[in-house]
This record gives structure tokens, C-alpha cells and sequence, in this order.
């Protein structure tokens, strides 16, 4: 008696339901991780549009290199560096990956001599985020009836 079918047949089966089950868990975990990330990203692109909308230079963050925000800045500085610092639970996520990227180069773009007057554009961030929530909203189908 030959085992050898037996034995190809027996891995086999067992491959290929172990890499199905491998592929089941992966979507799984996308899936609850992107419905956790959504309301954390929503918070933070919330916080991006009022600060653009409710006055003109909202766009700007302006402080001097190595000094506290100003005290209308603080709570935006406090909530972005957050966000930034959560934003590694989600790292499994290419989506939260390419938002930190764009949220840090956008940051290392300013001046990094203390006591220099540094003006950076949030709006690269902003649309950071917009694109980041679309992504968000199709692979969790929101938009769908």
C-alpha cells in the first residue's frame, strides 16, 4: 500500500484550509481595524476643517521654533500630536501608513532653528485626511445604499 496519496492529500486539504483561514482572520482584522480607526480619523479631519474654516490664517500654524504654541494653538497641537502618536495601533492599515507619512514630512518641512519664526501649511495635512476618510468610507462600504 502506497502513502503516499494519502499523505499529499492530507496536507493538501490542510494547506489549503489553513491558508484560507490565515486569509479569514487578515480580512477580519482589517475590517474591525478600520471601523475602529474611522472614528478617530473622522475626529481629527473634523478638527482640521473647523480650524480652517473659523478664520482665515487657520491654514497656518505659526509659532517660533523651540517655544510653547500659543495658547489658540495648544488644544490643536495637543490633539494632532495625539492623533500622530495613535495613529502606530493602526499601522497594520496601508491607509493610517501613508497618512503618518504625510502628516510627519509635511511637519519636517518647516525651519528647525530655535528662535526662527516658522509658518507651516496644514493643508497638505487636511487633504491627507480627506483622502485617508474616502479610502475609509470604500473599504468599509459607507456609501453604499
Amino acid at each position: 500500500m502506497d502513502l503516499a496519496p494519502f499523505v499529499a492529500s492530507f496536507l493538501g486539504g490542510g494547506l489549503a484550509g489553513g491558508s484560507i483561514n490565515v486569509w479569514y482572520q487578515w480580512r477580519n482584522r482589517q475590517k474591525d481595524l478600520r471601523t475602529m480607526f474611522y472614528p478617530v480619523l473622522n475626529n481629527m479631519h473634523s478638527a482640521y476643517v473647523i480650524r480652517m474654516n473659523e478664520r482665515p490664517e487657520g491654514r497656518y500654524w505659526v509659532t517660533i521654533v523651540g517655544q510653547n504654541p500659543s495658547a489658540d494653538d495648544e488644544q490643536f497641537v495637543d490633539h494632532r500630536s495625539n492623533f500622530i502618536s495613535d495613529l502606530i495601533q493602526f499601522n497594520d492599515l496601508k491607509e493610517a501608513r501613508v497618512l503618518r507619512k504625510a502628516i510627519l514630512d509635511n511637519g519636517m518641512k518647516g525651519h528647525h532653528t530655535p528662535g526662527i519664526l516658522t509658518k507651516l501649511d496644514l493643508n497638505p495635512e487636511a487633504v491627507a485626511l480627506g483622502d485617508c476618510l474616502k479610502t475609509l468610507h470604500d473599504e468599509l462600504k459607507l456609501d453604499r445604499p
